[in-house]
């Protein structure tokens, strides 16, 4: 029987991913999935482990064994959000960020959560407008302007939030915490690239874990 591959399939149902995304998500092709999922491929290389985990919303011994996690319920990373912390480095989101906890869904709206969302919390070096140390960010991943609000934003190699607001003429105008009224800077967007948008943002000492 190929557990492991159906273990695959269901939580990635679960999680409303299509193969192509999960794919995407852990840095391999849809066939990989395919062999996964139908048991062509019955190891998931060491590599893949924690991406693939990380992108079903489960731990790794789940993953592999379906046995029950110590916070509680074979599914229980399913019910939560991970939370990443932010620095000025791209990597703090890349492909191979590990999560430094999860928090359970319930903390917050539930009406605000979408899938895939998950949480930031700003991290040294760097400073982040709108979200000082001690605030936790709901992340949302998006590749380019969804409409005007706070966005993770990448220049010059460098992380950033800022509010992005697009104007009659198409130019985005981008503003910082201390250029509430004028823009820091007006771009078409090919000067930046979108990593997140950031519908809510909480200082953590009034969240109730």
């Amino acid at each position: 029987m190929n557990e492991l591959g159906e273990r695959i399939r269901k939580l990635r149902e679960q999680c409303g991913l299509s193969k192509a995304e999960l794919a995407r998500r852990v840095g391999v092709s849809d066939v990989t999935i395919s062999y996964w999922e139908n048991g062509t491929i019955k190891r998931v290389g060491h590599s893949r482990l924690e991406p693939l985990a990380r992108a079903l919303r489960c731990s790794i011994s789940h993953l592999l064994s379906n046995t029950r996690d110590t916070s509680g319920g074979s599914h229980a990373m399913l019910l939560s959000l991970p939370l990443y912390p932010l620095t000025i480095s791209p990597e703090t989101v890349g492909i191979n960020a590990v999560p430094i906890s999860h928090f359970p869904m319930g903390f917050i709206d539930n009406g605000l959560i979408k899938k895939d969302d998950y949480l930031l919390t700003p991290q040294h070096p760097g400073h982040f407008d709108f979200c000082p140390p001690g605030t936790l960010m709901l992340a949302r991943h998006c590749s380019r302007f969804n409409g005007n609000g706070l966005y993770l934003i990448e220049k010059d190699a460098r992380m950033m939030v800022k509010r992005v607001e697009q104007a009659f003429n198409m130019i985005l105008n981008i503003f910082g915490e201390a250029n509430s009224h004028d823009p820091e800077e007006k771009t078409h967007g090919d000067e930046i690239v979108f990593h997140a948008a950031i519908p809510a943002v909480w200082p953590m000492k009034v969240m109730n874990f």
